[in-house]
């Protein structure tokens, strides 16, 4: 603190000009009668008496954590109604020399309409540093701290202390004096970039700073303006490509249509050249949001068995996804005019393998997966689940940028998204639909690799035929994959028992798989018991759980029995 006594000696007459006022007439005899009182208000501030009357009034107001609503303001100066015209006066030259902030009403349109008034932050700070300079912008240090300006700004301006005008003004000015930083520079020379479109830009760059890589949009046009006709005349521009920001490469969209979806990230070019400083800004490792992201470094080998057909075409797979080969098949797609993209469907009964050569196809070719999180898509928000599909497919083109290899993009057990399209009778159809559509259309324009997997691909809609390049069946195991798949989870059980089981009960590896694990908790809980017995037991409830198994069909149709599965290639 610069000056102690100069703080105490304001706190003092702050004091007696509020107790001196309450429900005291408010015109000039009562101004006379306490001038002297206020005259260390007057000299710090620079202000008339008047002014250091009401201005004690809140300064005592913010020290107690009170903002006065108007009714307040009217309760202490109003004993007499006609003097308010005296008190609005004053509050409206206090707020022009920024000593005071009014919230809420639209200042624009009337300067009376006001909800609550509080005294600036900065003014109380200067009082308590004995410093009046801390009221004036100054030459900051750094470009995050002009950031903190700007935001401090914008607060002003959701709470209705500024109105756009006045906010594009200030920052005008702000960034006038922090000309010396070279992201102002650079800023500054961006001769298009002004107006609501700079502060908009600003503002993006503050949520960026505080970690948000993507950006509502509708959330930063209701913080900067407050014409709900100008807010709809921006987002318009957008949709008709007519946005500065994202013409002139400032932003990127995040999706692909503003038509559904309102999210924005700063373009690479402008995170270079503002925050090329914060290196875990860009190079932060990449965190999903609609998804998981399963590193290829977590994944454990497999021995899996096939049948023959399967075999090869998860051979074929193998081949075409390792990177070199890859690299030259996608090249030679793009040569043709053709996406370079991997669309595949992997379908049939549960427990036949199919994630597990997701799985494998990752090992092989060294590629994390990005498996999708369908409950997070589905929203109850009407519109939310289609901007979270749109979102989902976003980041994915993230995660082909960040990685040297592109990801799998997993959408496991995607029955209901991939269903036939309905009449839609209701919200839900529509929904359905409609998420639907937006990943036909993904599906048309992909690039990198998409595996979906589905118990159910009788029920899928024939829209997504073309689209998948590779369609692949998963049958139950033949005889003898099953005994071998057998042999290699009982290794210790006679041949002639697991011929006996592979003849009875034709399981799939999945069951198989669950049958290996009861029997090792079995093996923690009891140390005595006959395996074989045992086995036999397991595989038969196994088996019978199945047998009898009906299954509902992809969507939200009736349930029926489960049909055998085409073998569509």
């Amino acid at each position: 603190m610069h000056n102690k006594d100069q703080y105490k000696s304001i706190l003092t007459s702050i004091q007696a000009a509020v107790s001196k006022t309450e429900e005291v007439v408010f015109d000039q005899a009562l101004i006379n009668s306490l001038t002297a009182e206020v005259t260390p208000i007057n000299e710090f501030f620079g202000t008339s008496p008047g002014e250091s009357i009401l201005l004690a009034y809140f300064l005592n107001a913010y020290l107690k954590d009170n903002e006065p609503t108007k009714s307040c303001i009217m309760s202490h100066f109003g004993k007499d109604i006609s003097s308010m015209a005296e008190v609005n006066d004053l509050i409206e030259a206090l707020v022009e020399k920024k000593l005071i902030l009014k919230k809420g009403g639209n200042t624009k349109r009337f300067k009376y309409n006001y909800k609550t008034v509080c005294a600036n932050p900065k003014a109380a700070l200067a009082m308590s540093e004995g410093d009046i300079s801390l009221m004036e912008m100054k030459q900051l240090e750094a470009f995050d701290d002009v950031l903190m300006e700007v935001n401090d700004l914008i607060v002003q301006r959701i709470n209705e202390s500024l109105n756009t005008e006045k906010l594009k003004e200030e920052v005008n000015k702000l960034l006038d004096i922090n000309k010396h930083l070279d992201e102002i520079k650079w800023i500054l020379t961006q001769k298009e970039l002004n107006g609501i479109d700079l502060v908009i830009f600003l503002d993006i760059c503050i949520e960026h700073s505080n970690g948000e890589e993507e950006v509502d949009m509708d959330k930063m046009l209701k913080e900067v303006i407050d014409s709900i006709p100008e807010r709809m005349r921006y987002k318009q521009a957008m949709k008709t490509d007519k946005c500065i920001l994202l013409n002139k490469n400032y932003l990127t969209q995040a999706g692909q249509s503003f038509g559904i979806f309102s999210y924005v990230q700063l373009s690479d070019h402008s995170m270079n050249h503002l925050f090329s400083h914060m290196k875990e800004l860009i190079n932060k490792p990449f965190q999903p949001k609609m998804g998981q992201l399963i590193s290829v470094e977590s994944l454990k080998e497999e021995k899996l068995v096939y049948n023959s057909k399967e075999l090869n075409q998860i051979n074929t797979l193998a081949d075409a996804l390792k990177p070199d080969r890859y690299t030259s098949i996608t090249s030679k797609m793009v040569d043709n005019n053709m996406k370079a993209g991997f669309t595949i469907l992997m379908y049939g009964a549960p427990g036949t393998g199919k994630t597990s050569s997701v799985k494998s196809l990752a090992i092989k070719t060294g590629r994390h997966i990005f498996m999708v999180d369908i409950p997070k898509i589905n929203s109850k928000w009407v519109g939310e689940s289609e901007k979270n599909l749109s979102r989902l497919f976003d980041e994915y083109r993230r995660a082909r940028k960040h990685f040297d290899l592109a990801p799998i993009l997993l959408f496991n057990e995607a029955d209901a998204i991939l269903g036939k399209r309905i009449t839609a009778n209701n919200s839900v159809d529509k929904m359905n639909n409609s998420l639907q559509n937006i990943l036909l259309q993904e599906l048309e324009d992909f690039e990198g690799i998409f595996i979906a997997t589905t118990n159910l691909a009788d029920q899928l809609d024939g829209a997504f035929d073309r689209r998948l390049l590779y369609k692949l069946e998963f049958k139950n195991p033949e005889d003898h994959v099953r005994l071998e798949i057998l042999q290699n989870a009982f290794p210790n059980i006679d041949n002639d028992l697991l011929n006996h089981i592979n003849r009875d009960f034709p399981l799939t590896g999945g069951q198989i798989a669950n049958i290996k694990k009861k029997i090792l908790v079995k093996e923690m809980l009891e140390s005595n018991f006959d395996m074989e017995l045992v086995l036999l037991s397991l595989c038969e409830e196994e088996f019978s759980l199945r047998k009898n198994e009906t299954r509902s069909t992809i969507g939200f149709v009736t349930h029926r029995k489960a049909e055998k599965l085409p073998g569509t290639q």
